[in-house]
């Protein structure tokens, strides 16, 4: 039997085989590119989900949180993951989604899930990490709400400028991802 493949490479040769398209889109922030990372094709396997969560998890269990969430639906398959992976764990992390416009009747929310207390330990998670326009107002929404935010996870940041945008609105927390492009476009051929 051959020697099991360690996680991160596993995770890695996942994206690489399922995610990666190589043709030119229109990006959602308006740039084109010659690839495209549909981190959705692995997050909502579940394999990839098990293995990203756990990733996920290790990087951000110091910050103790109390719930994870991101604007739905990039976030929406790693919220659950790295959720269930804090509860395997012996965590309680909940998750919940941000909408990308308040629900138009009932409490009319921007957040669903858990109502979070104020001053909870949040950490916002996303797919793939581009402007960071889309952590930036993650973080947002989660202040909005009165959460604390302790951190951020991306499975793939493009190297695009998006970091930069996001460390500057995390107010010294950190930002983890768990590859960049050029890491799974360098060994993929």
């Amino acid at each position: 039997m051959a020697n099991p493949v360690p996680s991160r490479d596993r995770l890695a040769e996942l994206l690489r085989e399922r995610a990666l398209i190589r043709e030119s889109v229109r990006l959602s922030s308006g740039k084109r590119s010659e690839y495209y990372f549909d981190a959705r094709q692995v997050l909502l396997d579940p394999e990839g989900a098990a293995i990203a969560g756990s990733m996920g998890y290790e990087l951000l269990r110091d910050e103790n949180p109390s719930a994870v969430g991101g604007l739905t639906l990039g976030a929406d398959p790693l919220v659950c993951a790295v959720s269930a992976a804090a509860w395997a764990a012996g965590e309680r992390w909940t998750g919940f989604f941000i909408r990308k416009e308040a629900k138009g009747h009932g409490l009319q929310q921007w957040i669903e899930g858990p109502f979070l207390e104020e001053g909870a330990p949040v950490l916002i998670v996303d797919d793939v990490l581009t402007s960071g326009g889309s952590l930036v107002r993650s973080f947002e929404r989660a202040r909005q709400a009165g959460a604390r935010v302790v951190g951020a996870l991306v499975v793939i940041d493009r190297e695009e400028g998006g970091r930069d945008a996001a460390e500057a609105e995390l107010d010294g927390a950190p930002l983890h991802a768990l590859f960049t492009a050029g890491e799974l476009l360098g060994s993929s051929g």
